[in-house]
């Protein structure tokens, strides 16, 4: 790269390299890239179009650019990602959030603020970055009575997810390295409600992802041969740990929906529902344990 590249240069060279290297959103990638290298909000570089960049800053953002075209998340690459309005680090220990998961957050909402109006414990299996549970901490600030539990069996993911909650300054939340519920005990441990958006992807899926997915951990993808496994886990297990009148929440991949419920349903949960996304495919699944 030259010493003379301006920020209006580099976008325009790093836009179409990104796109004939298969990014969905070049020009978006190369502005929060370049934002990064300049520590400046994406929408300042329109401020500073003619800014020439130094060295040492053409060669950070020609190292970004490069991870970009061997398909590393952006999210990976900036080290943050936007959920719920909130800002959550990521790095490869842990999923990228996704937009579809904001239905589950909006699900579990609606359930606690309907049947539990000043809160209650929730379970979050399987938490990652923390993302869903700190989302409803963050978003049920004011109700006495909850409390929050992330579980995920990788020490690493739990590490980012502390981080992310005391960035957050939320004091609500515990975590607890767990394969699914084996670190509770059933006698004391008792949630109101337990929400999870486990892996699910097929087996004969994983061999397809695409470059950028398969650079997030496969454990927090594969869901077994038919990608069901977790559901049915958790479905099983959960019963034990729900008190009476309370609901499971799942987060499902596309066309799940009608399998998860079988699964509810064949382990006694009542009241199942689904939750559409933006593109009208069923995303959530609730289920009510009610004795």
């Amino acid at each position: 790269m030259s010493e003379t590249w301006t920020v209006l240069s580099l976008l325009n060279w790093a836009a179409p390299y990104l796109e004939k290297h298969n990014s969905t959103s070049p020009r978006l990638d190369a502005e929060l890239l370049l934002a990064k290298v300049l520590d400046c909000r994406r929408l300042d570089l329109y401020l500073r179009f003619d800014k020439p960049l130094a060295q040492t800053e053409l060669q950070n953002f020609k190292e970004l650019i490069l991870g970009r075209r061997q398909g590393v998340p952006v999210a990976y690459l900036l080290g943050r990602k936007e959920f719920w309005s909130l800002e959550f680090i990521v790095n490869d220990a842990v999923l990228v959030p996704r937009p579809e998961t904001e239905h589950l957050v909006e699900a579990a909402l609606e359930f606690i603020k309907k049947n539990l109006p000043t809160g209650g414990p929730v379970l979050d299996i399987g938490t990652g970055c923390g993302n869903i549970i700190l989302a409803l901490a963050h978003s049920l600030a004011e109700l006495t009575d909850f409390s929050g539990m992330g579980l995920d069996v990788r020490p690493q993911a739990l590490k980012i997810a502390r981080e992310n909650a005391r960035n957050l300054q939320i004091d609500t939340v515990t975590w607890h390295t767990s394969d699914l519920f084996q670190a509770l005990n059933p006698e004391t441990d008792k949630f109101d409600l337990i929400v999870s958006n486990p892996p699910y992807i097929t087996s004969d899926d994983m061999q397809t992802l695409p470059p950028e997915v398969r650079c997030e951990p496969a454990a927090a993808l594969h869901g077994g041969p038919d990608g069901l496994y977790f559901y049915r886990q958790i479905s099983a297990q959960a019963r034990t740990f729900l008190n009476p009148n309370g609901a499971l929440i799942f987060e499902v991949g596309d066309g799940q929906a009608a399998a998860v419920k079988k699964i509810l349903a064949s382990n006694g949960y009542s009241a199942i529902s689904t939750k559409y996304d933006l593109a009208r495919c069923e995303r959530v699944v609730i289920g009510r344990f009610l004795r």
